[in-house]
């Protein structure tokens, strides 16, 4: 029987009862794919000009394995039967297929219902993409919980979108919603492709030389792309999230003339032109986001933001578990004196994937533990002394399952053993940077106000930075420069940029054969702008986080220089200025750092540019 008929009838295959016999052997074969199908990724585009890294990768999990099923109820459901010589239980393509008495179906029927509850669920996520005036956004910020600042209420968000339907004090740039399995990648993207000449290949053959044209593509838009776990606890979800938003700001055709030596049998060569060729040099303004976090149910996280031509971009994600039974089946009560439970320990075990930002991308995942480690902390620390007798088991099932079969009182201390490890991985940071200039003169007053502003200041008082920063969106004798923010996992590198991203003709290479000769030009691409890349790490004992902190706020300005082959076409030589921040930076709780503070510009225009930092950890309670 194939697939498709498991899924459109519920075989059941009767053995003929001797007659006055009241629990008969009956064979019956139950369609269980909705635990035990696989679940395709569906990751989504990769926006600007160069190809992303493999990142997670396209994987097709299952929702249970068969295996982990078979063993459930081979366990948990009259264990003793399970040994006579007709009863039967297997998996094959989709289907359970158990031979046993009526009574044992009986049972197998409301548990394998109540799993399709406990694993039937998915996960809606709803993205929104918002332009706010700076101001309006931090007073509508400041009433979210002191342990919860990336979090949104709900009355928050409607303040916000109301704000974007105006037009006046906020913009909506992009609405997204799609749903998806726990564990599975899915995208929310508003994205169009354009297709470009990348560059010209040179080709040689005898006396012969062709140039190929390379036609490449990019993708501009909006939106996110997002692998959602649901977590054994509170309803929380954690997101792994990608975001992006890009434009095309121009799209540059250039002239080239490669032109083609021949070499004669007696070395001497003669030259000339074989025509123009073009190659074309976008340039994108691109915003991007790459972390991880974990949110409850049908809360709205600001995954970050950054800066966009004085307004602040703000990522949204409003995830919701959505249960497809709408009276879920109970837990059956087993009878057995031993019970197999699966414990999904994901949290623990998840790799944590650290990014780093363009022109350095990195989306490597980094360990935890393993779930077999895992096992051996429970073995030891939750009733030791049970584990010797052989009728007790752990094991794992993967990297994301515990397999235990024990006591039921043992399980429920295993429960609070679990509880209290997972819930502690829940925790997230948000760290936020703010360049802020000030105009000549301007410093010199504000040392008055805020003493971190002079030599060896630090640490700075939040009201005091609220003031400065109220005084900055104004854009008078101080002003904000840029702005950024991330929320992520301790450990883990994440980063929010706002940056400039295009091509550019590095040079012309020069390609010899054994009769012709050519020039080939060499595409390189740029990246400039703002960058926070950050890997924060809590101080045990301490109401302090350090955060090795990787910014950079860069300029360019390209030369063209005139190659000694005359006719071929300019080289573009960048040159990229600006200051960069890397160290380790501590910030205290309740308050900001000042990270740095440095002069540009000539005398009669000099700017002060000061950085400020914090890090504020989020509690999942």
């Amino acid at each position: 029987m194939n697939r498709t008929a498991l899924g459109l009838f519920f075989v059941t295959l009767l053995a003929a009862p001797a007659r006055g016999q009241e629990d008969p052997f009956e064979s019956r074969l139950y369609p269980v794919e909705f635990l035990t199908k696989t679940v395709p990724d569906w990751p989504g585009v990769h926006f600007g000009l160069e190809t992303g890294p493999a990142g997670a990768g396209v994987e097709e999990p299952r929702l249970l394995p068969p295996e982990a099923l078979v063993n459930l109820i081979r366990t948990n459901i009259a264990e003793d039967t399970w040994t006579h010589a007709s009863a039967r239980l297997g998996f094959s393509e989709g289907g359970l297929a158990v031979t046993n008495r009526a009574s044992v179906h009986a049972k197998i029927e409301p548990y394998l219902a109540y799993l399709r509850s406990a694993f039937g669920k998915l996960i809606t996520l709803d993205g929104a993409i918002v332009l706010a005036d700076p101001a309006f956004l931090a007073k509508v910020r400041a009433a979210s919980p002191a342990d919860r600042p990336a979090s949104l209420a709900p009355d928050q968000v409607k303040q916000i979108l109301d704000a974007a339907r105006e037009g006046r004090q906020a913009e909506l740039v992009k609405s997204l919603r799609v749903s998806a399995h726990p564990g599975q990648r899915v995208h929310l993207q508003d994205a169009g492709r354009h297709s470009y000449l990348r560059d010209q290949d040179v080709h040689l053959s005898g006396t012969a030389a062709v140039l190929d044209p390379v036609v490449d593509s990019f993708a501009t838009g909006a939106g996110f792309d997002i692998r959602a776990h649901l977590e054994p606890f509170g309803g929380a979800v954690t997101m792994e999230v990608r975001a992006d938003a890009c434009e095309l700001e121009a799209l540059e055709s250039r002239k080239i003339r490669p032109g083609k030596e021949v070499i004669a049998p007696d070395g001497k060569t003669t030259s000339g032109l074989t025509g123009e060729a073009v190659i074309q040099l976008p340039r994108l303004a691109r915003d991007a986001l790459r972390t991880t976090l974990t949110v409850r149910s049908g809360e709205t996280a600001v995954v970050g933001s950054v800066l966009r031509k004085g307004r602040v971009l703000v990522f949204l994600v409003t995830p919701a578990v959505l249960a497809l039974d709408e009276k879920p089946a109970p837990e059956p009560v087993f009878e057995e004196q031993r019970v197999l439970r699966l414990y999904d320990v994901s949290p623990l075990t998840r790799p944590v994937r650290n990014f780093g930002a363009p022109p350095d991308p990195l989306d490597a995942p980094v360990a935890r533990m393993t779930a077999g480690q895992l096992a051996e902390m429970v073995r030891t620390q939750v009733a030791p002394e049970s584990w010797s007798n052989k009728r007790n088991t752990i094991s794992a099932e993967g990297p994301r399952l515990l397999v235990v079969r024990q006591k039921i009182e043992v399980l429920r201390d295993i429960d609070r053993y679990l509880g209290s490890l997972l819930v502690s991985r829940a925790q997230t940071i948000t760290t936020e940077a703010v360049l802020i200039g000030f105009r000549k003169g301007a410093r010199a007053e504000w040392e008055k106000e805020i003493p971190a502003l002079a030599a060896g200041g630090y640490f700075v008082e939040p009201e005091k930075y609220d003031r400065l920063f109220a005084e900055a969106t104004k854009d008078r004798r101080v002003r904000i420069i840029e702005a950024a923010e991330i929320t992520g996992f301790p450990l883990e590198r994440v980063y929010a940029a706002a940056f400039r991203e295009e091509n550019f003709i590095a040079g012309f290479e020069s390609k010899v054969g054994p009769a012709a000769a050519m020039v080939d030009p060499a595409v390189r691409t740029l990246h400039t702008g703002f960058v926070l890349d950050v890997l924060p790490r809590p101080v045990a004992g301490a109401d302090r986080i350090e955060v090795d902190l990787r910014a950079s706020r860069t300029t360019r300005e390209i030369k063209e220089v005139e190659t000694p082959s005359t006719g071929v076409g300019p080289v573009q030589i960048p040159n990229v200025e600006g200051p960069r921040w890397n160290g380790d930076v501590v910030c205290a709780k309740g308050r900001w750092t000042l990270v740095a503070i440095q002069t540009h510009g000539p005398a009669d225009d000099a700017e002060d540019v000061a950085l400020f930092l914090r890090a504020r950890p989020n509690v999942l309670k």
